[in-house]
């Protein structure tokens, strides 16, 4: 069976026709999305860069000792 002409356009008819602008609330909603987004980031570097900076000190005082027993004389 044919589709009417109506239809046919209506299916022609290019998507963003029935864009509509966001309203307040959605850009809130995409604002805290954002933030929270960031925050996650920041937390997830800065709990990074604190694990290598505890790495970094284990490392040395590992290091150290290791020096400091070398020293010592065996007799």
């Amino acid at each position: 069976m044919a589709e009417s002409s109506s239809a046919f356009f209506q299916k022609l008819r290019p998507k963003f026709l029935d864009w509509e602008p966001p309203t307040e609330e959605e850009k809130a909603l995409a604002l805290k999305a954002r933030r929270d987004a960031k925050a996650a980031e920041l937390k997830k570097v800065t709990d990074l860069a604190h694990a290598r900076a505890e790495e970094k000190a284990a490392l040395r005082k590992r290091r150290s000792a290791s020096k400091a027993r070398a020293k010592i004389p065996r007799g």
